[in-house]
Formats: C-alpha cells, sequence, structure tokens
C-alpha cells in the first residue's frame, strides 16, 4: 500500500495533456473547475509547438491549474509519461490523465477519489463514461455500443484482476483510457510503452494483470468521452496502425499469459475478436470509399492469425 493510501484525502493531480484545439480544452478545463470535490491541482502538460494553451490556461485563471510546455514534442506515449513525472515531482498519490478534448461530470473526481479510498491496493480505477460527439451532444456509435454491452452487468464496483481480468481485457477492452486514474505507486518501471502509438494503454493494463495489479470499474457514467474525427484513435483507425498494433500487443500478452500458464487468457489472447471484427469494420468502410488497397489490407487483419 503507498504511504498516502490510508490518508483520509489523498493527493490527486489531474494532468491534461494537449497537443491542439484550445476551443475543446477551454470545454475540459470549465468541466474540471465544476468539481464538487474542489481539493485537486491540475498541470496542462503541451506537447504542441502552437502555444496556444497557455493562453487558454491563462484566461481560465484558477491557481490550481498549471502550465507546462514540452521542450520537443515528446508524441502521445511519450507525453503520458511526462503527465506522470509531474505529478509525482507535485506530490500526487493519485493522477488523472484527463484528455483535453473531453470532459468530466461535476462528480467525477470525488467519485474517482472515493473509490481509491474503497480499493487502497488497486493500480488503476476506471469509470464509465457518456460518449458525445463534437459539440457535446450524446453520441453512441457501433464501437461504443459494442463497449457498452461488454460492460460487466453489476451495480457496484468491479474489480479485474489476475486470469479472468486479463482474460476480458484480451477479449476487448471495453473501458476508456481517459476515463482512468492511478496510484502512482502501484505502477511498473515502464509505463507508457513509446513503441506503440495506438495501444500504450492496453500494453499497459494488460501488464498491469499479469504482474498481479488491480484495475476498479466503477458503473456510474462520470466522464464524458468525445468522439471525433481529430482523435488519434479515429486516424490510426483509417491508417489501420492500430490494428497492426493490436495485433503486436495481444501477442506480447499471450506469451506472457501462457508463461504464467494462464490458458483461458491466451486463448483470448490469440482470438482477440473485438479488434478482429473492428478491422472488419474498417475494411467495410474502406471498400465503401473505394480504398481497395485499404480494403484488403483490412480484411487480412480482421481474418487473422487467431
Amino acid at each position: 500500500m503507498g504511504a498516502g493510501a490510508s490518508e483520509e484525502h489523498e493527493r490527486l493531480v489531474v494532468t491534461i495533456p494537449y497537443y491542439r484545439d484550445a476551443e475543446l480544452l477551454q470545454r475540459a478545463l470549465r468541466s474540471l473547475g465544476s468539481q464538487t470535490d474542489a481539493d485537486w491541482t491540475a498541470i496542462v502538460v503541451d506537447d504542441s509547438a502552437a502555444g496556444d494553451a497557455q493562453s487558454t490556461v491563462d484566461a481560465f485563471a484558477d491557481p490550481r491549474v498549471s502550465y507546462v510546455a514540452n521542450t520537443r514534442t515528446l508524441g502521445v506515449a511519450g507525453n503520458f509519461n511526462r503527465c506522470f513525472d509531474l505529478a509525482t515531482l507535485a506530490g500526487a498519490t493519485l493522477v488523472v490523465i484527463f484528455h483535453a478534448d473531453d470532459e468530466l461530470t461535476p462528480r467525477f473526481i470525488g467519485e474517482v477519489r472515493a473509490a481509491h479510498r474503497r480499493h487502497p491496493r488497486a493500480a488503476a480505477v476506471a469509470t464509465h463514461v457518456e460518449v458525445i460527439d463534437t459539440d457535446g451532444r450524446t453520441h453512441l456509435p457501433l464501437a461504443d455500443r459494442v463497449k457498452a454491452a461488454m460492460w460487466p452487468r453489476a451495480h457496484g464496483d468491479v474489480e479485474l484482476v489476475g486470469q479472468r481480468g486479463l482474460t476480458r481485457t484480451l477479449l476487448g477492452q471495453f473501458w476508456y483510457c481517459p476515463a482512468m486514474s492511478y496510484r502512482l505507486d502501484r505502477l511498473p518501471a515502464t509505463r507508457w510503452d513509446g513503441r506503440w502509438l495506438q495501444v500504450m494503454d492496453l500494453d499497459l493494463y494488460g501488464r498491469m494483470l499479469i504482474a498481479g495489479e488491480t484495475i476498479v470499474l466503477l458503473p456510474e457514467r462520470l466522464y464524458r468521452y468525445r468522439r471525433h474525427p481529430g482523435t488519434t484513435t479515429a486516424q490510426n483507425s483509417r491508417s489501420l496502425v492500430r490494428f497492426d498494433e493490436e495485433a503486436a500487443v495481444c501477442a506480447e500478452l499471450t506469451r506472457a499469459a501462457s508463461a504464467a500458464g494462464w490458458s483461458r487468457a491466451a486463448l483470448a489472447g490469440r482470438l482477440r475478436p473485438t479488434s478482429r471484427a473492428n478491422a472488419g469494420l474498417a475494411a467495410a468502410a474502406a471498400a465503401m470509399r473505394r480504398e481497395w488497397s485499404v480494403a484488403r489490407r483490412a480484411a487480412r487483419r480482421a481474418a487473422g492469425p487467431a
């Protein structure tokens, strides 16, 4: 258990990795400022060269929010690691990586803090999400309907742990990376692996579960996750980088599960049905756009190998 785990009110730092779209960052900051639990600090970590995030933070004018600009562009994994490093320097026990194009419901921080208090040995807590579009309206495309269907049917907290947790994860990661909070002293030495452009979250969570850590799921929709064409996920899906990386990281986690004697998890890693189904949808979408070479490549990723 971390040194702060027995304290009634642990230090929680919200980090906000930023790359583009100051208007959405404004909305994100407004949602952060509306939290019913006001005991937080935040750091906007600017990985762009534009510098427009600083004026947005200055205009927000909340002393709890600070701004840091990276001296060079680190990329997604690198900036996420930078967020963890800055939170550690700020004395955090718990850290949230709040994506700059999303929004929080007013009770997010209070409920996350309470969940960590209930589960002091959990490495991470994930809340359920409301999916929204660019304008903030509720939006539920097929991929998110599938994620919602995979969410455990339970009224309270659910713990993902051991082989059962890894099996569920490899069948399809149904929770959302930005809706996560982390207990820093329970994370592995290698946090966000810079090899990956898209699947650094699946890689991290799989390694955490294999190492014996616990991920807690909260049933309430406390995070507003924005789907829009500019997201990294959308871009990597269209380029097929996402599917190549999912196959590679599932193969690594399958080998680790086999070495641990977790046969069910290894089978789930070989099958990876959700990833392959998403590749099939990408193939169909590419065919509708008459991008035939992309469609063929996506279809091959959907078909195998199991």
